[in-house]
């Protein structure tokens, strides 16, 4: 394994040809320093992933693990309606670690923030003794007094999602019945092309950095959070925190399309309770007044993103899904890593 000096000399000079503006000084230095915008918050979060746990390297790729632990952090930013700026990462590893295999984590976490605009800008390495660790942090920047909370849905607002949803569960599910990610570029047919689209969801997500952006900008969402644990476990979030309930129409919920095709060939799925529960999928659930239904099928069509209402919220504490004419209880219990 490279010596700790060596992966910091690594780092450091990708990092020099891809830091952005507000960046005085970055890797390299004891502090990185930053140049704060005037007039706007700041938005500071983080995430740990451990091996096992958040990923397996029998699963994806190096780069895909790097990509994916940043990407679980940048979401963050976005649910906020904020704009990532900077970055850091420390990661522990085990000894015997090639530099290749480094360098292709380091790859996955450049590469999300080349296509996202924010520069990586610090972070840590030390040696494991056992499992891979990789902490992430971010920041972002949004208007003064324009970040968007949890805890502020009110009834009558209606409840949206941003692109589809189901897509990373079933992944998930497949991974774990022996399916593998396919780096080929044979033509597939219709199941195992779908099959790769559902793993690929799973271990590639793209936070809506974009869309979160500009439902801030706007001012079109009252409460927002993005779907890391399932639309149930979320939605339920801002429920509780707002003092009020939500009702989801199980009808309305947009399936990811590899849902809809492996279900159509037989395999036994729940496509509404997946697409409910499913964890990491990284898209946006919020809510908004009854008023904004034009502003934000505008945006859907400038983004060229599908953003779906999905319900509404009430009064009534709780979540409730209507389906099939019956309006039930539902499970705020989604997705949660095995501790």
């Amino acid at each position: 394994m490279p010596s700790e000096s060596e992966i910091i000399r690594m780092i450091r000079s990708r990092s020099r040809r891809r830091c952005g503006p507000g960046v005085e000084v970055g890797i390299g230095d004891d502090a990185a320093v930053l140049k704060p915008d005037l007039g706007t918050d700041l938005l500071f979060c983080s995430d740990l992933s451990v091996e096992d746990i958040h990923f397996r390297t029998q699963w994806a790729t190096h780069e895909l693990i790097g990509r994916k632990a940043m990407a679980a952090t940048i979401s963050d930013i976005a649910a906020m309606g904020g704009e990532p700026r900077f970055a850091l990462a420390s990661v522990a590893l085990p000894r015997g670690w090639a530099m290749g295999l480094i360098e292709q984590l380091f790859s996955g976490m450049f590469g999300l923030a080349d296509d996202l605009g924010f520069s990586l800008v610090g972070g840590d390495t030390t040696a494991s003794p056992g499992p891979i660790f990789i902490d992430t942090s971010a920041i972002g920047v949004c208007g003064r007094g324009r970040a968007i909370r949890r805890n502020n849905a009110r009834p009558g607002d209606h409840v949206y999602v941003t692109g589809d949803l189901g897509g990373s569960g079933l992944g998930l599910t497949l991974l774990g019945q022996g399916f593998k990610l396919v780096d080929d570029s044979r033509p597939l047919d219709q199941l195992n092309s779908a099959r790769q689209a559902a793993i690929m969801r799973h271990l590639a997500p793209a936070p809506r950095v974009q869309a979160g952006r500009m439902l801030g900008f706007e001012g079109l969402a009252t409460a927002m959070i993005d779907i890391s644990d399932g639309l149930a476990t979320d939605l339920g979030h801002i429920a509780e925190d707002s003092n009020c309930g939500a009702v989801i129409h199980g009808e309305l919920i947009p399936l990811a399309q590899a849902l809809k095709d492996l279900s159509s060939t037989g395999m036994e799925i729940d496509s509404v309770k997946m697409a409910l529960q499913s964890g990491e999928e990284y898209e946006l659930a919020f809510c908004s007044p009854a008023d904004n239904v034009d502003r934000i099928r505008n945006l859907s069509e400038t983004l060229e993103l599908p953003i779906t209402r999905i319900g509404e919220i009430i009064r009534k504490p709780g979540l409730y899904i209507e389906q099939d004419g019956q309006t039930v209880s539902l499970d705020t219990r989604g997705f949660e890593h095995q501790i």
